[in-house]
This record gives structure tokens, sequence and C-alpha cells, in this order.
């Protein structure tokens, strides 16, 4: 995979040929996702190759939310109401490009979204993300989320972690 571009879905995205292997996420963006993004109730990103820009590789929907302030964070100890995130509703990446470093392309996107919404249009406490399984949960461990509750499966990513990830990539 030579070069990826990040895109908001539209219609001229052929939905239905992607296939992550996991059925819930595949009827969601051949089915659901343009629509509940044309109602803001989610944003779906695809990554694309610019060579075929129809065909999607991986895509994230992110939405906001609020949780209760995560235990361990200082900063948040004593804050008595729920914290505004940025969650991630989904994540996939498709089986012909398994292997390809998309999924994590697809995190990136996600925590690229979160540190642009916290610097230029509203605070938010980071990226929340309620993983499928352990497997899913040790995924989002690699990159920094922590878990809110000891073997649970909602990790979050503090938005200083987010902004700070984005900084170095684009320092390279």
């Amino acid at each position: 995979m030579a070069r990826i571009r990040k895109e908001q879905l539209s219609k001229h995205h052929h939905r239905t040929a992607f296939d992550c292997g996991v059925e819930e996420l595949n009827t969601f963006i051949q089915k659901t996702a343009r629509r509940q993004d044309e109602r803001h109730l989610v944003r779906t990103t695809v990554l694309v190759d610019p060579d075929r820009p129809e065909r999607i590789l991986a895509y994230d929907s992110t939405a906001p939310c609020e949780i209760a302030p995560p235990p361990g964070v200082r900063a948040w100890r004593k804050y008595p109401h729920p914290v505004p995130f940025l969650r991630i509703a989904r994540l996939a990446s498709d089986l012909s490009a398994r292997g390809q470093g998309l999924g994590e392309l697809a995190l990136l996107a996600a925590i690229e979204d979160a540190a642009t919404i916290s610097r230029e249009f509203t605070a938010i406490g980071g990226l929340v993300v309620d993983a499928r399984d352990q497997k899913a949960a040790a995924f989002y461990g690699k990159y920094g989320f922590i878990r809110i509750e000891e073997d649970g499966l909602q990790l979050f990513l503090p938005i200083q972690d987010c902004i700070s990830l984005m900084n170095d990539t684009d320092a390279e």
C-alpha cells in the first residue's frame, strides 16, 4: 500500500464491497453509516487508495459522548460531572488489506480527529472506545489507551496523549 488518503464517507464510496469479516461492522458501513453521518449522529472516515478512491480499505466512526471521570486521573478526581469525550463507535479494515497497518491508520485518524476537536472547537477529555473483546482491548492498549476498569473493555486515551501523538506524527 503506497499511499493512503483519509476522506469523509460519501456516496461515491463502494460500501457494499467492504468486508472485514465481522458482519456487524460490514452491515454498519454498508447500510447505516452514511445515513447516520447525514443526521450528524456519527462521523465516518474512510481510508482509500488515491488510485482507487471508491474502494474503502478501512474506516472509523466517531461520535461525541460523556463518561464518568475515569478513576486514576488526578485532574478529574473531584470533577462532579461527566466528562465529554469522542467515542470510537466502530473501526475496521477490509480483509483484502489485512496486515498492511490500516487498522492502525484508522485509529490514528480517530486520534487526529479528537486532537483537532480539542484544539479548534471544544474541550474534550480524550478518546474512548468500548473494545469488542480482550484482543481488541490489547490492540488499543498498544497505542496508550488505558482501561477504565481492570480487565474491562472500555478504554480511553487522554486528550494530551492524542495531541502529543499528532504532534509526533506531524514532526516525522
